[in-house]
């Protein structure tokens, strides 16, 4: 199992059998629930039956090449080559792959896709199993692609135009300034010049053998893993995988696998890279290290060191952005896994335009004050039950592991890494062992081991304007020996050892208890007039997630107030509650694992949270507090304002903000209320408001409904609902949405923004109108953009070649207005905007006019029943069905359970209907970006 504690931490997972006592000194084992090993062929292999989730299975087939692998004039092609797997293969010829597995119920996307890295090429799919015949097609596959891919002439050429698409849809700011930086990070090796996406004259020109090269140099067993994991009979498929693969022929006088270095520098390397159209300053200071495996306990001891060191620091950094005028908006420093055999300590300042040398300073002085000080022992104890408290949540959800996860860790065991997999009961007993024992001395030692003088590399992304104040190389090798001879104050942990609550709530009692049969949970009246709804599942074994709303929302406020409504749980989120600032309430509850969200949507406020088991009192008393004693702190409103200042100062030079602003503002009609924010719309904020509509927002708990999903266990929760909800004040009344008028602009619009300066352009189609809001029509709606999305693959990416990642997306909604909206959105080159938007309405007028096939209908049917089958052992799905239920038909469960039935009810007939009622050419909104002219 994976852990991720920060965001750039890699914690590799590692085994070892049970056992008393552990010694350091001894090697890490495989979790014997897994069945691996290597074919005479070289191909290695990994099966492991799993049951969550039932019914499916997780293939990939892993190449242990990629790009860097590239010959000079492949440059891209180990890419192209994982694009066309999908194009031909012996028993699969063109399209048939694709075509066969959606007709089965699965998406092209979420459940067949791959992606090519710098050493890796990855393969996956997710099948059924409840045919025999899709485990064979699945396992087919997989051999297909190992070693029996068609690589035709034509259908190569046919999908240059697809890469070069893919290629045209990364550009911007951001990859620009990357291909600047990276060659220096990754000086002289490889890596430097060998991005995946490749050169764009050799994917134009390229000869088809070059690409043949490439697959026949590298696709072999001896560099390929099959793994396997999912809802079937383990040795059985141990047996047939042993069989089939075997017949694959090793490779005769392969060509030697080399493994490039990433060297180090003795002198520090500077990078400083700015555009035009880039949103904020970015800076990064990298400290290389070689990528170390582990193979022992004392290995996998010295992780569990690094990831409490890089949760402490963190915190530490965190703390900094809740000034008023904070030195970065945001900080973090973590040692983790870079490309290939590099590791690096980074230190990374997301900083104001005119503090990028303030930003790197303050990170770096942290670096700092732990090299000379250390973490203190209240910081390494906090963190040390933060930890204790994952790991067990996760020891806890281990029988509800999901199959990909456990793919994805064998994935991670045959590349680079060599993670080790040791099983959820090893991990969880090496945690506690280890961890009581780790001292602050040896986590102190870490800072020195990784913050280095040399093999140092600094990176600076950052805007061209004038506001931004961009230091010269020669300033920042200054800076870096400032902070070193810079005198440092020892770190003070302060810490509050006072309960959460001051006072015991007095609580109220269930009044009425209601049944709801349709969907096995049960509804509680409270004295004090709040709604609670509780669904028990056994889905998750350590998850309850929680929800709430009130209707009202952001409508009942004036346009002169939108901005300040928009602010309001922000600055609540950051402002930490009751008499406790957001730093102290962190530190206070760093052992509990939930979360709590306040929102206010334009008709609703409410809650999202979640929370483990043994900590579901904490949620309650949060949501409590939230009520009687929310907390709106001056300080954490100013450092909010501060962050979104620099984060809007360069947003007008963003082609895609541009566009995305251009899109919003159309859609609503140029509606005042739906004014994109700038900084000149941040003076609309007043912090007075936001305390006042904080408070109007979230004080009454009889016009509030509060809905339970997960393992809960009603005996025990009951009580504690009577407790916290039930002592939440009462007002005795109800609210609700106000009708703004904001409607959707009747007619045909036709709108072009032109901005940026590549060769780029994306297109947004959006159709809309009236809706008869019931089940069935929602389907039909749900079958048309299923349908669709395979129709525009088929069309305008593989027919066409003129886009790469086509997208539907059909959406309804009851309130204000019963409403439906249809968009259809891609990227291709500008010059095709119109050519490809014909196509697109061509499309559906052929379907209006003919219908769909039988097959397609067919294959509709047959996706919307994959989904729903395993969405109905997700507690996400139920709470969106109890949550929905009474927002749209105030608790009305009586036509729940029939989704199969009007599924069924799909027909040709049925959708060429619906293709002529939803996509009214007379009513469509067009908004297209478009180069700068």
């Amino acid at each position: 199992m994976k852990f991720l504690f920060s965001t750039f931490l890699l914690l590799s997972s590692l085994m070892l059998a049970a056992q008393p006592d552990f010694k350091l000194s001894d090697k890490l084992p495989e979790d014997p629930a897994v069945s691996t090993g290597v074919l005479d062929n070289g191909m290695t292999y990994y099966v492991r039956a799993n049951s969550e989730p039932e019914n499916r299975a997780e293939l990939m087939l892993v190449v242990k090449a990629g790009s860097v692998d590239e010959d000079d004039d492949q440059q891209g092609l180990a890419h192209f080559c994982e694009h066309m797997s999908f194009n031909g293969t012996k028993n699969f010829p063109k399209h048939e792959l694709i075509n066969y597995f959606e007709s089965i119920g699965m998406e092209f996307g979420p459940e067949i896709n791959a992606y090519t890295s710098f050493d890796e090429t990855v393969y996956m799919l997710k099948v059924p199993l409840d045919e025999p015949e899709y485990i064979e097609k699945g396992l087919q596959v997989l051999y297909d692609w190992s070693c029996q891919v068609t690589d035709s002439d034509e259908e190569i050429n046919a999908e240059r135009g697809v890469i070069i698409e893919e290629e045209r849809l990364g550009r911007g700011a951001n990859d620009r300034m990357r291909k600047q930086w990276l060659p220096v990070f990754l000086k002289d090796s490889k890596y430097a010049n060998r991005l995946p996406i490749g050169q764009l004259d050799i994917l134009k020109n390229f000869e088809p053998e070059v690409l043949r090269r490439f697959r026949n140099d590298w696709y072999r067993p001896d560099l390929q893993a099959l793994i396997v994991v999912g809802d079937f009979d383990q040795e059985a498929m141990v047996a047939e995988i042993k069989e089939k693969f075997s017949a694959i022929p090793p490779k005769e006088n392969p060509r030697q696998k080399k493994y490039f270095d990433i060297p180090g520098n003795e002198e520090d390397l500077v990078s400083i890279v700015t555009d035009k159209e880039a949103q904020y300053p970015i800076a990064y200071v990298y400290y290389k290290h070689k990528l170390e495996t582990a193979s022992t306990l004392a290995d996998y001891r010295k992780q569990i060191m690094e990831n409490l060191y890089t949760g402490m620091i963190n915190n530490r950094l965190a703390e900094k952005t809740q000034q008023a005028d904070p030195p970065f908006l945001a900080g973090q420093s973590a040692y983790s896994h870079q490309i290939g055999p590099l590791s690096t300590y980074t230190s990374v300042a997301v900083t104001q335009g005119d503090k990028i040398t303030t930003g790197i300073k303050e990170v770096l002085l942290e670096n700092e004050r732990v090299k000379k000080f250390g973490f203190t022992e209240t910081e390494l104890e906090r963190q040390k039950t933060a930890v204790l408290n994952n790991i067990e949540k996760a020891y806890n959800e281990r029988n509800n592991t999901k199959s990909i996860s456990y793919a994805n860790e064998y994935l991670r065991n045959f590349l680079m890494t060599k993670e080790s997999f040791p099983g959820m009961e090893n991990e969880y007993a090496y945690y506690k062992e280890f961890v009581p024992g780790i001292t602050v001395e040896e986590i102190n030692q870490l800072a020195k081991d990784w913050v280095t003088k040399d093999n140092r590399v600094v990176v600076i992304t950052a805007p061209d304007n004038e506001k931004t104040v961009v230091p010269t190389k020669e300033e920042v090798l200054a800076l870096l020996d400032e902070v070193e001879n810079t005198a440092v104050e020892p770190y003070v942990d302060a810490v509050a050892n006072v309960p959460l609550l001051s006072d015991e709530p007095f609580g109220s009692k269930v009044t009425a208890e209601k049944k709801l049969d349709k969907v096995d949970a049960v509804e509680w009246k409270l004295e004090n007039g709040a709604t609670i709804v509780v669904k028990t599942t056994d889905f998750k074994d350590d998850e309850i997630l929680f929800n709430a709303w009130s209707l009202g929302g952001s409508s009942l406020y004036p346009n002169n107030d939108v901005v300040s409504v928009d602010f309001t749980t922000d600055v609540m989120g950051e402002s930490g509650i009751a008499d406790f600032d957001e730093i102290t309430l962190n530190k206070m509850l760093s052992d509990k694992v939930f979360s709590l969200s306040p929102y206010i949507s334009e008709l609703r406020e409410g809650f999202n949270g979640s929370s483990s088991v043994k900590d579901a009192e904490t949620l309650l008393q949060m949501l409590y507090l939230y009520f009687t004693e929310p907390r709106f702190d001056d300080v954490s409103f100013q450092s909010l304002m501060t962050q979104y200042a620099t984060v809007l100062e360069n947003k007008s030079m963003s082609p895609e903000a541009n566009f995305r602003d251009t899109l919003n503002v159309v859609m609503s009609n140029y509606n005042e209320r739906e004014k994109p924010l700038s900084v000149e719309r941040l003076d609309e904020v007043s912090f007075d408001r936001i305390k006042q509509i904080g408070k109007e927002r979230f004080k009454n708990a009889s016009d509030f409904k509060f809905f339970f999903v997960g393992n809960i266990d009603l005996e025990t929760f009951k009580p504690l609902v009577e407790k916290y909800i039930g002592g939440i004040p009462t007002l005795n009344t109800q609210e609700n949405w106000v009708d703004l008028g904001i409607e959707k602009p009747e007619g045909v619009v036709n709108k072009v923004v032109h901005k940026g300066q590549e060769d780029k352009g994306i297109q947004y189609i959006i159709f809309h109108g009236d809706f008869d809001y019931n089940a069935q029509n929602q389907i039909q709606l749900n079958a048309v953009n299923k349908i669709m999305e395979a129709k525009l693959n088929e069309v305008i990416r593989e027919e066409m070649s003129s886009v790469y990642s086509p997208g539907a997306s059909a959406s309804t909604a009851k309130f204000p207005d019963s409403e439906y909206t249809f968009s259809i959105f891609y990227g291709t080159a500008p010059d095709r905007l119109d050519e490809v938007k014909q196509a697109v309405f061509k499309i559906i007028k052929d379907y209006a006019q003919n219908g769909p096939t039988e097959k397609e209908i067919a294959t509709a049917k047959e996706k919307l029943l994959r989904e729903r089958e395993v969405q109905l052992r997700e507690n996400r799905f139920w709470m969106n069905i109890l949550s929905n239920t009474y927002y749209i038909k105030n608790g009305d469960f009586s036509q729940f359970g029939n989704y199969n039935q009007l599924v069924e009810n799909l027909s040709v007939e049925s959708t060429k209907k619906a293709f002529n009622e939803y996509f009214d050419f007379k009513n469509v909104i067009s908004v297209a970006l478009a180069p700068a002219e």
